[in-house]
């Protein structure tokens, strides 16, 4: 044979090597033993002779080999170190075999079974040695901190291989030559025909495990078998070397190169000789279908732990007592909160076992009811989350459930379980289970000599216990919580549900009925607590009772309470027969076989209780009771709720004697309780509609001036501020649990339009005095007002009004030209007036805008065109504005009484004589100079006011005399309006004169 397909055995072994360990560095093939004389150097193309080889051992190791038997010795040390319970040596060797099979891992080799095995056992090792509580505090303190921290790794490293632990855990392998199986089948050696030669080397690249089945991906590769020769024979002839391994090079190498890559790695002879490539076909596989499967058999086996548990229940509920009931209780409760234990399983345990304490009556019915209504709020995790309706109406229930026993039954009381008692029922636990019965071990009953079980022996016990006790101490129950606590967070759980639902879905329809509902069960809890003569509690009940009704017209309240109690009576109005829903439906006799009963019952109905309070009784008794016996805090809510209701139903005076009595617009701002300033802001809201509705312009505008402008929203908590916000992400999300509900916010537009008629019937007159030249300086009782009347007359292309601001705005324009008809039909054909709540509220309204307009459209007039007429005569200011004359006489001379108008009246010609008064330059300046003088004594006075606390300084009132606004100065209402920056600006009490109002700002003329 020629020298120049002649090679060096040690480079023809490390090249094959090469490519079975991964294309990884030399260092993957070993050779223990070499020749003395053998040298790096040699040329590749000169094959030594076979005879120098025969006194040579070889031992050839792969790279895998190699790590494997690394791992080996790390495992044997950690073994050694478990045994004497070394954590700090067994720490160190885990970490030594994983920076390894990382390696491995990178390296696109799947883990052998004997590394899972080692993870399996150290976990279980971790595991037992936390278990035991003495060994542990016997540990030195770097072991204990070793085994806290392998703790946390192995957990976290084994959630990698979660499925092959589970996988090995089912079908352990406890041999220990099979993580050698792979080197031993690689470095086997080929006395075998060429056939064995080849399946050898194909299973040197996977982990084969002789004891277990192989991977059915591993099953299903086809195997390119390529016919071999062995070099190690000894026997064989140099001339036996052309029947070498041709392509052992290829199909070592991945299948996946090319050509061009097979032949730049392959060396010697073997890369000038052509080489069949076997294509490997990719196997589609049936993710949809394996999918389904693994649905089916999940539901499959659903299905059978359900009927399982069925029946278990079935059989548990015929042998159960009242022992065993209260031992299920104790064994539940204790698992409560720990590792692994959902509260959603406790709930259906608790479910259970409460269907199974029916039997037994209240005093066991009562605490398994209150441990399930503590395990139905632990099902929240965050302070965002929410319960579901139907848990929500399940706890609800249950709670009504606990309530209807206490007032059946007088003799029934709740006492809360303090810590001692939580104590007690631990160590009860405790004994149970160190008091185990010893094998063939007999109870016999004392008292009749019978022999008994363990459950038996219980129920004698406890009957024997109980027995002892007196009638009181047997009818007290223990509960594990406080039915107001309870009502509290079902009412806030219920609030926050309504926040997190879309207002405009279906859903949260069907979740305002279950606000009957919560009035209810605070009716019946409240009803117990004051039994007991717990007042504190009655009164919390009795807010949020006052809390859910007070923003409700009667008319509303009356029509929810009588859906509600229909719904309950007869189901759905959907459900049932169409012809009872006809308003001529009457009850008749009919053959039910022919015709279907409900086509001739009637239209149902829901017949009135006399006895049944009013809501205003409803309202007045639940505020009177928190007026006597609740907190401060709870006092504040009240009043404000109290004086809502009371200007709903349109009541403003007995509102605004309970606001000024009460003194809140003074101790709010100091309050820094943000939920109160929200109820503030409302409340002042809701009295200026109130007011409005009335004819009390001005009180009206005072109530609505300080809230109503570019952060209504934002005040009523009806919204967040979308321009200009510099809150955190924090402070965003405590805004947005504040906000109200939808069914209780306020209208805007309503507002808004209230607001800005007020305003345009004070702005107008004074801005026609302005422009006449009777004022030299602007009085601007509304500054919002005029900011939008100059933004309107700045437009240049003025079209039809949109919006209700357009239409405020153009009957601005028609009431400065004297037009008050035009301006009437611009404002009382509003949509907003359709929202008032009340018989009759938009004719109502409509009458209040067409006196007020005309008044003030006369005033707008005399002050514009006066000096243009000598005189005016009575009969035709009569008929123009259509005011009765007495009216109009009024008006008049009011305004001559104010000096405002200058003129007199003719008496017998009934004439309105005007007078021109041309005045100097000299007093014009006078005139002026007396402003600035006034302007600087009521700043120095409102300086003094905020550092020294007190009031008063200035004696004008600022009054409504004759529809004008004279030196007598009179405080508005406005209160502390609610600042997110919290940021309050604390309003006086008022002026001297009349008393005050508490405004915070007023408006002077002189």
């Amino acid at each position: 044979m020629s020298k120049f397909w002649a090679h060096d055995s040690s480079s023809s072994s490390n090249s094959e090597n090469e490519s079975d360990s991964d294309n990884s560095s030399s260092s993957d093939s070993d050779v223990s033993t070499k020749k003395a004389g053998d040298t790096t150097n040699a040329n590749r193309w000169v094959m030594d002779s076979d005879s120098s080889d025969d006194d040579e051992v070889r031992v050839v190791k792969s790279g895998k080999d190699r790590r494997n038997e690394t791992i080996k010795a790390d495992e044997t040390k950690m073994r050694n170190a478990m045994k004497v319970k070394d954590f700090n040596a067994v720490d160190d060797s885990f970490k030594r075999i994983q920076t390894v099979m990382e390696k491995q891992k990178v390296g696109g080799v799947d883990m052998p079974s004997f590394y899972i095995r080692i993870l399996c056992d150290l976990e279980d090792f971790i595991s037992a040695s936390l278990k035991d509580k003495a060994g542990f505090k016997k540990l030195s303190a770097t072991n204990g901190r070793a085994l806290n921290r392998m703790k946390l790794q192995v957990r976290k490293y084994n959630k990698g291989f979660a499925e092959q632990i589970t996988a090995f855990r089912a079908n352990p392998v406890v041999s220990e030559d099979e993580a050698d199986d792979d080197s031993s089948s690689s470095s086997s050696d080929s006395d075998s025909d060429s056939d064995s030669d080849s399946d050898s080397d194909s299973d040197s690249d996977s982990d084969a495990e002789p004891k277990t089945k192989p991977k059915p991906k591993e099953a299903a590769k086809p195997k390119a078998k390529a016919k071999a020769s062995s070099d190690s024979d000894s026997d064989s002839d140099s001339d036996d070397d052309d029947s070498d391994d041709w392509g052992s090079s290829s199909s070592d190498s991945d299948s996946d190169s090319s050509d061009d890559d097979i032949n730049t790695q392959l060396k010697g002879r073997a890369r000038w000789v052509k080489t069949a490539v076997v294509v490997k076909e990719k196997v589609v596989k049936d993710k949809e279908g394996r999918a389904e499967k693994r649905k089916q058999e999940k539901e499959k086996r659903d299905a059978e732990s359900a009927a399982k548990s069925k029946s278990k229940f079935l059989e548990k509920e015929a042998t159960m007592t009242v022992a065993l009931v209260e031992k299920n209780l104790n064994d539940i409760v204790t698992s409560r909160g720990k590792r692994g234990v959902r509260a959603s399983d406790l709930t259906r345990q608790l479910e259970a076992l409460c269907k199974m304490s029916i039997q037994f009556g209240p005093t066991v019915e009562i605490p398994v009811l209150m441990h399930l209504i503590n395990s139905q709020f632990d099902q929240n995790r965050s302070i965002d989350d929410y319960m579901s309706p139907t848990v929500w109406r399940s706890c609800a229930a249950s709670i009504s459930r606990i309530a209807t026993f206490l007032k059946n039954d007088s003799r029934l009381k709740l006492k809360l379980m303090d810590a001692d008692d939580f104590l007690e029922m631990q160590m009860k636990m405790k004994e149970k289970e160190t008091s185990k019965l010893k094998e063939k071990e007999v109870l016999i009953d004392p008292n009749t000599g019978e022999v008994e079980d363990e459950a038996q022996r219980a129920e004698r016990l406890r009957a024997e216990a109980e027995a002892k006790l007196s009638e009181e101490e047997r009818y007290t129950i223990k509960a594990a919580g406080s039915m107001c606590a309870f009502m509290v967070r079902l009412e806030e759980q219920y609030t926050k549900a309504l926040q997190k639902t879309s207002p405009h879905s279906a859903e949260y329809v069907i979740r305002l009925r279950d606000e009957g509902v919560l009035l209810e069960v605070l009716s019946l809890v409240s009803h117990y607590y004051e039994k007991t003569g717990m007042n504190t509690e009655v009164a919390e009940l009795n807010l949020l009772r006052l809390e859910h009704s007070y923003y409700k017209h009667d008319s509303i309240a009356v029509a929810v309470d009588n859906a509600t109690k229909f719904a309950t009576k007869f189901g759905e109005l959907e459900a049932l027969h169409p012809a009872c829903l006809s308003t001529n439906a009457k009850a008749t006799a009919v053959d039910p076989s022919k015709v279907h009963p409900g086509a001739a019952s009637g239209k149902p109905s829901i017949a009135v209780d006399p006895e049944t309070p009013s809501p205003e009784q409803n309202i007045t008794d639940c505020a009177s009771f928190i007026y006597a016996h609740g907190s401060e805090k709870e006092k504040v809510r009240a009043i404000l709720c109290h004086i809502t209701y009371h200007a709903i139903h349109d009541r403003f005076e007995e509102g605004r004697d309970l606001l000024l009595m009460s003194k809140l617009q003074d101790s709010v701002a100091t309050s820094n309780h943000i939920p109160n300033m929200i109820l503030f802001n409302r409340m002042m809201v809701t009295l200026g509609l109130c007011a409005f509705r009335k004819g009390k312009i001005w009180e009206a505008f005072q109530c609505l001036s300080e809230i109503a402008g570019g952060r209504l929203r934002e005040l009523l908590a009806q919204g967040l501020n979308k321009y200009g916000s510099d809150k955190n992400s924090e402070q965003e999300k405590a805004e947005r649990r504040r906000q109200t509900p939808y069914h209780q916010q306020l209208n805007v537009d309503l507002i808004e339009a209230t607001h800005l008629i007020c305003a345009m019937l004070i702005e107008v007159p004074n801005m026609a005095k302005e422009s006449a030249g009777g004022e030299n300086r602007k009085r601007a009782a509304s500054k919002y007002f005029r900011k939008q009347v100059e933004i309107y007359n700045r437009q240049i292309f003025t079209g039809p009004p949109e919006n209700t601001r357009d239409h405020i705005m153009a009957a601005t324009k028609a009431l400065q030209a004297g037009d008050w008809k035009n301006a009437y039909e611009m404002v009382a054909n509003l949509n907003v007036w359709q929202l008032v709540p009340g018989e009759g509220a938009k004719e109502n309204i409509q009458k209040v805008l067409m006196e007020n307009i005309k008044e003030q459209a006369l005033r707008t007039f005399l002050f514009t065109y006066s000096n243009n007429y000598d005189s005016l005569a009575l009969e035709s200011v009569v008929e123009k504005f259509d005011l009765e004359a007495s009216q109009v006489h009024s008006i008049v001379s009011k305004l001559m009484f104010n000096r405002e108008l200058l003129a007199s009246w003719d008496g017998p010609t009934s004439t309105i004589v005007m007078h021109r008064v041309h005045i100097s330059k000299l007093q014009n300046l006078a005139l002026r100079y007396s402003e600035k003088v006034a302007q600087l004594v009521e700043s120095n006075e409102k300086l003094l006011d905020a550092q020294s606390g007190t009031y008063g300084f200035s004696d004008r009132d600022f009054s409504n005399t004759g529809g004008s606004w004279n030196n007598n100065r009179r405080g508005n209402y406005g209160g502390n309006k609610y600042n997110t920056r919290r940021r309050y600006n604390n309003g006086g009490k008022g002026g001297g004169g009349k008393g005050g109002r508490g405004g915070r700002k007023y408006n002077s003329s002189n």
